[in-house]
């Protein structure tokens, strides 16, 4: 009988749905909504937030802007790749795409990082007025892999509030 209440709990637990953390991007006059998985450690950062799994192996960043700002957050992203000593590898691939309805474009770096092969995908994405969010995913092809589902549901999720 214990067996078989054991099965049924954990048949249960893996039919329900994860827990979610719900953000608005920006934080004071959304332009979108985004939703990361419950057990990844989210921070707030100088124009949006920071997120990543409990093995800290990929990072996603939802930053936003306007157009005046846009030369500031790219000078504090070109730091911040320095500083995580992420070394691109050529020029970036670029595409046009869409991304919960929204128009959207992609540059993707080939880079080297302390743990050797990685890539930075810098997701712009204009939104309401002279505003732009931008998306930026860092992992290795091994890690975005092993995280690929809560990724997929994490881009997914971004829709926007206009």
């Amino acid at each position: 009988m214990k067996k078989m209440l054991l099965i049924a709990a954990l048949a249960a637990s893996v039919a329900m749905p994860a827990f979610a953390k719900n953000f608005a991007v920006p934080s004071n006059d959304p332009a979108v909504t985004i939703t990361v998985p419950d057990d990844w450690k989210t921070q707030k950062i100088d124009y949006g937030f920071s997120a990543r799994p409990q093995d800290e192996s990929v990072v996603f960043y939802a930053e936003s802007t306007d157009a005046k700002g846009l030369d500031k957050m790219m000078a504090l992203n070109e730091s911040w790749m320095k500083e995580n000593k992420i070394k691109p590898k050529g020029k970036p691939v670029e595409q046009d795409f869409e991304m919960g309805g929204l128009k959207a474009s992609l540059l993707r770096y080939a880079a080297e990082d302390e743990n050797g092969e990685t890539m930075v995908d810098f997701v712009f994405v204009p939104v309401s007025g002279n505003r732009l969010v931008m998306f930026t995913l860092w992992g290795s092809e091994e890690e975005r892999k092993d995280h690929g589902d809560a990724i997929k549901g994490i881009q997914r999720s971004i829709k926007s509030i206009n």
